[in-house]
């Protein structure tokens, strides 16, 4: 519909529809921070002709006014964007999809378009970049220490799941049969799930705030469970939570718990063994 608009614009001598002026500065400014000319497909952008004809960029008309278009989706994807995302990006009130993955990109995510993924009235895919307040590996260490191994349970494992490379490994101990304590590590790998969500959640726990390590405050136990989670951001830093026996505040078993869920959402590729794990 905008492409005939355009061509009709073009035969009568008229200026094709454009959005609101504080839309234009708003993609202005993120050509800007992302160094624009160093994209891989910049078509448009900076141009005086139509936002919505700019590589990229998908435009909805406001109330069905064929006059009257506004951003609704940026698709930049595997695009060379560097440097970080203005946080304006959140004026775009009726953007309802932002596609920036496989780029280089650090800095935040801005905060208001985050929330408004939160509430499901955004879409977004922010993979493949360095953002500080995203996550670009998760790991869990799980180990029952009233056993040595078991032929069919996981007692003893480790899972790590990294983003950037779209990969998920587990290694977990297991016993040759049930009468031997002789061991070998079983592996599994697959295809890594998303941890954006998990980025978020951790977040609104304050799960960089927790402590390093949780037991019993007041009395002891033996033959429980240690449960280590860790979460590297897309800047380095590091936050990890060792847990016994599920001790520590709600926040921290929460936590923990939504880490554990990332063996549910792996699909898991392949099988195989190998005479030791590596943790």
């Amino acid at each position: 519909m905008l492409a005939v608009l355009a061509l009709l614009a073009v035969l009568t001598g008229q200026a094709a529809p454009d959005v609101p002026a504080n839309e234009r500065k708003v993609l202005t400014e993120l050509y800007a921070s992302t160094r624009g000319a160093r994209w891989t497909n910049r078509d448009g952008w900076g141009s005086a002709s139509s936002v919505c004809d700019w590589y990229g960029v998908r435009c909805e008309f406001e109330s069905g006014d064929a006059g009257r278009p506004s951003v609704a989706g940026l698709s930049l994807d595997s695009n060379n964007l560097e440097g970080e995302l203005p946080a304006t990006l959140g004026e775009l009130s009726h953007l309802k999809l932002l596609d920036v993955s496989g780029n280089k990109l650090r800095g935040r995510l801005p905060e208001g378009l985050l929330q408004r993924w939160d509430r499901h009235t955004f879409e977004l895919d922010a993979g493949d970049n360095s953002f500080s307040n995203a996550l670009a590996r998760a790991r869990v260490e799980y180990s029952a220490s009233g056993a040595l191994c078991s032929p069919t349970e996981d007692l003893r494992y480790r899972l790590e799941v990294d983003e950037s490379k779209h990969r998920a490994t587990f290694q977990s101990v297991r016993c040759v049969d049930a009468k031997s304590r002789a061991t070998y590590c079983l592996v599994r790998e697959g295809a890594a799930p998303p941890l954006l969500r998990l980025s978020r959640a951790l977040g609104s726990l304050g799960f960089a705030r927790l402590q390093a390590e949780y037991d019993f405050p007041f009395t002891g136990s033996t033959h429980g469970t240690f449960l280590t989670t860790e979460a590297v951001w897309g800047d380095g830093a590091k936050n990890s939570v060792r847990t016994y026996a599920g001790q520590g505040p709600l926040e921290a078993w929460t936590a923990q718990q939504l880490f554990l869920s990332l063996l549910a959402e792996t699909r898991w590729e392949s099988e195989s063994r190998k005479p030791a794990c590596d943790f």
